[in-house]
């Protein structure tokens, strides 16, 4: 009985933590956070962004802002009309969708004078035993939050009861 209830928590925890994507918090520009004189092609070359990834954009609330942006609009430092602009000083951008993403400072001449990001987002880690997904990407100019769920966790309670039915066993 206890070895039969051993392998069925085993089996439960395996498929739980098969479907759990591994995602990053990345903090843009580091301690320096988002700011004039940072490199950020610098930064960002030897980072690896996947869907689930969270960017954060730290900087003073009111003396800068962040705004995602097209190819071109990025080129030209241009925000668009329609574009939202993140203004809190902490926002965190989950990545969504895969592909180039191009991120500029919304404040005068900040993009011209190089505080601007473009990254490229991967689809997600795999697990080794977890389905691909089929690939979904979304148009350039999709629509972006930073309030959706970036992940799926086991709640504290359910991985709790796990636990202490394992050790039970």
């Amino acid at each position: 009985m206890a070895h039969s209830r051993a392998l069925f928590l085993f089996a439960l925890i395996a498929t739980i933590f098969s479907t759990i994507a591994v995602a990053k918090d990345f903090v843009v520009g580091d301690e320096k956070g988002w700011t004039l004189g940072v490199d950020y092609q610098v930064w960002a070359a030897n980072k690896v962004f996947h869907l689930g990834d969270t960017l954060t954009f730290n900087y003073v609330a009111g003396e800068d802002s962040v705004v995602r942006v097209n190819g071109s609009d990025f080129q030209s430092c241009s925000v668009p009309w329609a574009a939202p602009v993140l203004g809190s000083g902490h926002d965190e951008v989950v990545l969504t969708t895969y592909g180039r993403r191009w991120y500029i400072s919304g404040f005068a001449n900040h993009c011209k004078n190089g505080q601007k990001l473009v990254i490229t987002v991967l689809p997600s880690q795999q697990l080794p035993w977890s389905p691909v997904p089929s690939p979904s990407p979304s148009p350039e100019d999709a629509p972006w939050s930073a309030t959706i769920p970036r992940r799926s966790l086991l709640s504290k309670k359910l991985f709790q009861m796990i636990h202490r039915n394992l050790i039970a066993v």
